[in-house]
């Protein structure tokens, strides 16, 4: 039996309290749409509800750090069914974000899901990032991803699209050495890198700013 959205609403008043009621009722709204979607679309192996939370919202969450700058315009490198990019428009309706995600099934759901939580601060691009429309192609002045890519290929496609002052945030499984490496490689210094187990897995949460 499909979880209900008021049930997820719950759990993530729960695991979360930095999040208002309407933001909690959104991303409750948007994990129920994931697991539904999910039968036929394989948007996510998860099937415990909880899990689910902590895994799509909690976590994408990190990548807030201690804000966004106000009005800031936010690029997703890959946003699957909607994580961090959803969770991100949720929680700072200041900011303009783009989700970009190349498997057309999937940036269908997340137009419908962003129509569905009446999110007017997302677009969605249908398309590869290095195919972008001259419009779209920044610059952004953050940068995000969730296990996109390598952190040397993802800070790499990242830096080309960053405005003077942005910055990258990402999430990996990488070690952080390596982080450290992709970052010098392209002029950037890591501000603030996170390491944490998150479901049994080791997992680094990072912050790059242009030096």
């Amino acid at each position: 039996m499909p979880t209900s959205a008021e049930t997820y609403t719950s759990l993530l008043m729960n695991l979360d309290s930095a999040l208002g009621d309407e933001q909690c009722g959104k991303l409750g709204n948007w994990l129920a749409l994931v697991e539904q979607g999910g039968r036929v679309m394989n948007l996510t192996g998860l099937k415990e509800p909880a899990e689910l939370a902590a895994e799509l919202v909690v976590e994408s969450l990190r990548l807030l750090g201690s804000g966004l700058p106000d009005s800031a315009s936010v690029l997703d490198i890959g946003s699957g069914q909607g994580a961090p990019v959803i969770p991100l428009a949720v929680a700072a309706p200041q900011c303009s974000f783009l989700a970009v995600e190349v498997r057309q099934r999937r940036a269908d759901f997340l137009l419908f899901a962003a129509r569905r939580l009446r999110l007017a601060n997302l677009s969605v691009a249908a398309c590869r990032v290095e195919a972008l429309p001259a419009a779209q192609s920044g610059p952004y002045d953050v940068v995000v991803s969730r296990a996109f890519a390598s952190p040397l290929e993802f800070i790499r496609i990242a830096r080309t699209l960053l405005s003077p002052a942005g910055e990258i945030r990402g999430i990996c499984g990488d070690s952080a050495a390596e982080i450290h490496s992709a970052a010098a490689a392209h002029g950037l210094i890591v501000d603030e890198l996170y390491e944490y187990e998150h479901g049994g897995r080791r997992r680094i949460s990072y912050r790059l700013n242009i030096s």
